[in-house]
Formats: C-alpha cells, structure tokens, sequence
C-alpha cells in the first residue's frame, strides 16, 4: 500500500515552482543623477533571459559519417523591458538619449565616460503578504532567484501607439545589449546580490 509523502515533502518551495510574475529590477548606473532616475523604474514585463553557444563543425578526412562538433562563441539575446509611462519617470528615454546624443557632439557624456550599467532582476517568493519579505518597500528579502546582467546599454526605446477610440494606458519599451547574466539560485544568493558602490558593478565573478 502506497504511503503518502512527508510533510517535509509537501512544503511549497520543494513542491512549487517559482512564479514568473513578482519581481523587482534594479539598474546601476555610474552617473549618480542617472541612477536616481532609474533605480525605481517599476516594469510590467523582461524578456530575452536566454544565452546560446554557437556550434563549429569540423570534418576529418577518414572520418566521414558525421562531423565534430565543438563549441563556438556563446552569445545573449537582448533583454526587451516594457512598463507604462509616468510623467515623473524619465530614465528609460535618458538611457536611449545618451546613446544618439553622444553621436551628435550633444550630449552628457563626456570623453571616457560610461555608458554601460550593470542590472539585477529578482524573483520574489509568493505568496508573501506580510513583512518587507512580500516587497511591498522594494525590500529583497522575499528573493528567492535572481539574475544579474554585466555591461548592459539601451539600444532602442519605443512606445505604443495614440488611439482615441482606445481605452489602455501609454506604454513604453526598451531593448537592452549585454555582455552576459549569471542566475543565482536561492534565498540567500539572491537576497546578497548588490551594487558596489565604489566598483559600479555587481560583485559576482564573471
């Protein structure tokens, strides 16, 4: 006769898959009035979390079945990041104009300055409704998975279209280029994982 599963078993986070609609972003700029302007940029949506690593075929004379296959490059799909548009949130347009300023002769950057940011995005556990834990004060103590992304900048900003026969809201989205993400497992990892203020980066290893 079957017996049924310990409680210990039976506990949600060995039971329950992680949800993919609690989560925080963060973005950490060197420019400090920059980052006032981004550090609270709440987003509805974060796609593109994937990485590939190209495949290289090599044909060897006398062996001539299949070919070797080594590994390649590896490379990461931009991240697109979208989010309702709020009078008093500019950031994600000021990102996009330090890019084509720059082109100009009229920007804010000057020689040798970055415009590079580093980026965390946290998965919050749910449900969690009592304490900083549920995020309720941008508090990552509910973190439970997360994922930091090294040497990102905007490429493109876009927004929705105006319709008066509509009834939405107005949409903004921005599609970011980076040079790798590492994911972190875990309360503990993902709760820890902060900017360096005097480095500007985040401090996992690449």
């Amino acid at each position: 006769m079957p017996t049924a599963p310990s409680l210990a078993d039976r506990t949600r986070l060995r039971a329950d898959p992680v949800r993919n609609f609690k989560f925080q972003v963060q973005l950490f700029h060197s420019d400090a009035k920059l980052q006032t302007q981004i550090a609270e940029m709440g987003f509805m949506t974060v796609e593109g979390l994937s990485m590939n690593t190209e495949m290289v075929p090599y044909r060897e004379g006398g062996w001539n079945t299949n070919p070797h296959k080594l590994p390649g490059l590896t490379d990461f799909a931009p991240l697109s990041m979208s989010a309702g548009v709020f009078h008093t949130k500019p950031g994600m347009w000021n990102l996009a104009k330090q890019m084509f300023s720059v082109q100009w002769g009229q920007g804010t950057i000057g020689f040798g300055e970055e415009f590079r940011y580093d980026m965390a995005v946290r998965v919050l556990d749910h449900p969690v409704t009592d304490g900083a834990a549920s995020g309720s004060t941008r508090d990552t103590s509910g973190s439970i998975v997360a994922f930091a992304f090294y040497n990102c900048w905007t490429a493109s900003v876009g927004f929705n279209g105006l319709n008066a026969m509509d009834n939405s809201v107005l949409i903004h989205q921005m599609t970011v280029h980076h040079e790798g993400f590492d994911v972190f497992f875990g309360n503990a990892d993902a709760m820890n994982l902060r900017h360096g203020a005097t480095q500007g980066v985040l401090p996992a290893s690449r």
